[in-house]
Formats: C-alpha cells, sequence, structure tokens
C-alpha cells in the first residue's frame, strides 16, 4: 500500500493537483516491532503541530474484502482490540537432577499452562460497538444468504434491552451462534491467548530453577487487559498454593520459591471505535462513496475489525477518524490480489490490485478535498 500511496501522489503532483486540505505522508519503518521509533515519533512531531483532532481523517493498513453470505464486503477496520503480553516466571530451587523433586520448576509452570490453555476463558461476545455487530447488521439487511438461524438472534439483539445481552454471566447466543462460522470469527468477538515462547534449564544434569513463559493476548471490544490479568493471577494463585510456593502478581516483587506475573510496558487498551454513521457528512460517507464508485454499487460497505494491531495506536489523539484498510482489490484473483502470502516468503500483491489501490486512493483523495465537513 505504501507504494501505491506514494504512485498515487505522484500522479496528482503530476495533474498539478492543488488540494485545499494539506495532505500529509507519515512513513515508519518499525511496524513490526511496534513502531516506537518511526510512528510513535513520527505522530508526536504530528500531534505537536495540529493538536487534538487537528487531522481530518488517517487511513492506514488494515483489512479489505471478504465474500460473506453470497454479498462482497469493503470492510475498513473502524476499531482495534486491545493487546498485553504477560510473562510468568517459576522459581524453584536447583540442585542435581540424579536427586530431583516430585515436580520441578519446568513440570510447575507446564501445569499451570496446562490450566490457562484448558479452556480459553475468555467469553465469546459481542459488544455493541465491536465493527463485527455492523457488518452482521449489513449482512441481514443485504446479504441473500444471510443464515436465518443469525437473522431471528440479530433480530432478538435488537430488540432486547441494552443490559440483557452485556452481562457477563449470561451467554452471548448471538456472538455463539456467529463464532460457529470460522475461528477468525470468534477471535472478533473475543479475547485471544496464545502460549508463544518459553525458556528455562541451563543443562540436562541440573534441575532449572527459573523457567519463564510468555503468552500473548488480544482483548476483545467491550473488555480492558484487566481481565488477563485477573484470570491470571487466580490460576497461578492455585498453583503456588498448591506447590508451597509465593505468588507475586504484578507487584513488582520476585523471590526464590516463587510464582512471578509481570506485563509487557507495551499494554495496549482496545482502541477508539470510528464513527461510522453514513447519514451523516463524515469521512465515512466519503470512505464508503470512494469504494463503491470504484468497485461497484453492488459491493456492501461495513465496519470491520482485524485481530491483529496497526501503528494506529499512535494516532488517536489526533483525529477520531481513522480506517483501516487495503484499498487494492482484484477480482481476478481469488484472495483478492492482496492475501498472497502475507508474513512469509513470496510475499506479493498482484498487479491489478496494485492498480486499484493507486485508483483508490487517488479518488479518495480528491473527495475528502471536496467534502465540505
Amino acid at each position: 500500500m505504501l507504494i501505491a500511496e506514494l504512485e498515487a501522489v505522484e500522479l496528482l503532483l503530476g495533474a498539478n493537483f492543488q488540494p485545499k486540505r494539506t495532505i500529509l505522508l507519515s512513513f515508519g519503518f518499525d511496524e513490526e516491532c511496534s513502531g516506537k521509533q518511526g510512528a510513535q515519533k513520527l505522530s508526536a512531531f504530528i500531534h505537536e503541530r495540529y493538536g487534538d483532532n487537528g487531522l481530518a481523517v488517517i487511513v492506514d493498513e488494515g483489512a479489505g474484502y471478504q465474500e460473506a453470505w453470497g454479498s462482497r464486503f469493503f470492510l475498513p477496520g473502524t476499531a482495534e482490540k486491545g493487546y498485553t503480553d504477560i510473562f510468568i516466571t517459576v522459581r524453584m530451587p536447583g540442585g542435581h537432577s540424579s536427586v530431583p523433586p516430585a515436580h520441578t520448576s519446568i513440570g510447575v509452570l507446564s501445569e499451570l499452562i496446562t490450566n490457562i490453555e484448558a479452556d480459553q476463558g475468555y467469553a465469546t461476545r459481542l459488544d455493541d460497538e465491536n465493527p463485527y455487530y455492523s457488518q452482521l447488521q449489513c449482512g441481514a439487511a443485504y446479504s441473500p444468504e444471510f443464515p436465518k438461524r443469525l437473522k431471528k438472534l440479530l433480530a432478538r439483539r435488537k430488540s432486547s434491552s441494552s443490559s440483557s445481552h452485556t452481562c457477563k454471566k449470561r451467554p452471548d447466543h448471538l456472538a455463539l451462534e456467529a463464532a460457529k462460522q470460522h475461528p477468525y470469527i470468534r477471535y472478533l468477538m473475543q479475547t485471544s491467548q496464545a502460549v508463544d515462547v518459553i525458556t528455562g534449564g541451563i543443562k540436562i544434569n541440573a534441575l532449572p530453577e527459573r523457567v519463564t513463559v510468555n503468552i500473548n493476548h488480544r482483548i476483545n471490544i467491550g473488555e480492558t487487559t484487566q481481565v488477563v490479568r485477573d484470570r491470571l493471577s487466580s490460576l497461578a494463585g492455585n498453583i503456588a498454593h498448591k506447590y508451597n510456593l509465593t505468588l507475586h502478581a504484578f507487584d513488582g516483587k520476585e523471590e526464590p520459591s516463587s510464582i512471578i506475573l509481570t506485563e509487557t510496558k507495551d499494554v495496549l487498551e482496545v482502541a477508539p471505535v470510528t464513527p461510522t454513521d453514513a447519514s451523516v457528512d463524515g469521512p465515512y460517507k466519503v470512505f464508503a462513496g470512494t469504494t463503491r464508485a470504484l468497485y461497484g454499487e453492488d459491493v456492501i460497505i461495513s465496519p470491520g475489525i482485524m485481530t491483529g494491531n496497526t501503528d494506529t495506536r499512535y494516532y488517536w489523539a489526533l483525529t477520531k477518524h481513522i480506517f483501516r484498510f487495503d484499498s487494492g482489490y482484484d477480482p481476478e484473483d481469488p484472495t483478492g490480489g492482496f492475501d498472497n502470502g502475507i508474513h512469509t516468503i513470496n510475499e506479493r500483491v498482484s498487479v491489478a490490485a496494485h492498480i486499484n489501490s493507486v485508483k483508490w486512493i487517488t479518488m479518495f483523495v480528491r473527495n475528502m478535498d471536496e467534502a465540505k465537513f
């Protein structure tokens, strides 16, 4: 998308386009490792110049298109899940492996990990502010193959009181039914956990004195990172009691014969949700009009959400209108032209998708420049 943005700007300059609105191109270089030296520094500079809500709109990489229920959706990311990494360390006495205890620190930590993964631990719940709720409503209204069961549950949700489906003690039947479509869909509506890194032990004849596991979490819309801290503190407390270990849960302390829970410094709460009322003159209306003008009146434009995160985390103060969107689309490519080897070998984009991305960016810039709001 970066190359498409540069090409679009070059085309506009070549056509002697004179924008009334200022256009900023803000490119970091370390997005894949949290953007601390790129986007974080850039956003601080832009904020110093333009202040809170000083920008009309931001477009970053993100969601694209989806075939669902007999319809083609284009889904700008209008929200992001939260993020936190939790580190769990077990410290136990060392010694020679020929005289081991019943459970080494690796065994104790393994039991804790098993308990953490025994169930996902976080409810599948669709908050009214979750963009996927908007997509379901769009699907029910316009998609010919929208499931009858989902439509019935959606109608029940819309007619119910605002509190009846948010009570955490009650199952969210709409979310649970929608989650049956695909694991990816489920994680649009549920806090995820992934045990990704484990370290411990120094050699085969020495008991491990310190072992650590890193667990990644993406926080559901409507929740906070506190749900993760609470759950892991409870599970770790049970194991600590069982093996006569001291629990230090996010208190900044550490000692021998203990279980220590710490958290990454890069805690990210759920992002503010971009306004998406298409009846109001604003960036979302321009976005929808631009996309339908390029890709056809039969496509459905709906708010979307991804399971990952972007550099827009540093730009929240600059505007309420953030779209995370891969604007290119290739109708002849089964993947749409963009989903080819993402984060693996031979990552690529089709020529048609790239050209359409240049077209979309050019049109969006011009349409925003002419918009009266």
